[in-house]
């Protein structure tokens, strides 16, 4: 996902919702935080430093050497971790609701913003979600999970997710509910 696509799909109700269920102390620090990782990292692809200090401040009783750690799991083969990347595990170890973590996520992979996920859309939200919780030499058929989770999801059979939908989807997979199941660094290490 690029640049310009992270920064027109996130919203201020993005940072509203970081600042209440993470450490950041504001939605204008959150938003700060992210505007500046934006206007630094132009591709949408911040180093794994910039990555780690944002993390802490969002959580900062996680501990720093696991985050490095996590960090060094991640970043692709030039050192480098996506701001959706960052973003998804926000909303996967926030306080919040997992039904509205995933309604976050929806917003941020609905990128023409027509309240529905295609199938182009997921497959993009997919593989960074997979990544994200199998690790990058995974061995899962991201083709046949996309696929089940879109069937178990597309209750209209319109071939589009509503949001609704796509929360049942994620909900009811079981690779997919794995994933919105980690909540902690150690146990995504232990997968990744």
């Amino acid at each position: 996902m690029g640049n310009a696509q992270a920064r027109k799909r996130i919203r201020a109700t993005d940072f509203h919702y970081l600042a209440k269920f993470t450490a950041f102390a504001s939605n204008e620090l959150v938003e700060e935080y992210y505007n500046k990782l934006m206007d630094k990292h132009h591709d949408g692809r911040m180093d794994k430093q910039d990555f780690i200090e944002t993390f802490h401040l969002a959580f900062p009783n996680r501990p720093e050497d696991k985050i490095v750690k996590l960090a060094d799991e991640i970043a692709n083969k030039d050192g480098e971790i996506s701001m959706a990347n960052m973003l998804i595990l926000f909303y996967l170890f926030c306080s919040g609701k997992t039904e509205d973590n995933l309604a976050h996520i929806f917003n941020l992979f609905d990128q023409d913003g027509n309240k529905v996920i295609t199938v182009d859309e997921l497959l993009n939200l997919m593989s960074v979600f997979i990544e994200i919780g199998e690790g990058k030499e995974h061995k899962v058929d991201l083709a046949t999970v996309m696929a089940e989770m879109y069937q178990k999801g597309d209750a209209d059979k319109n071939e589009k997710l509503e949001l609704k939908e796509f929360t049942e989807g994620m909900l009811s997979h079981p690779v997919t509910s794995k994933i919105l199941g980690i909540k902690t660094i150690d146990a995504l290490l232990q997968i990744l």
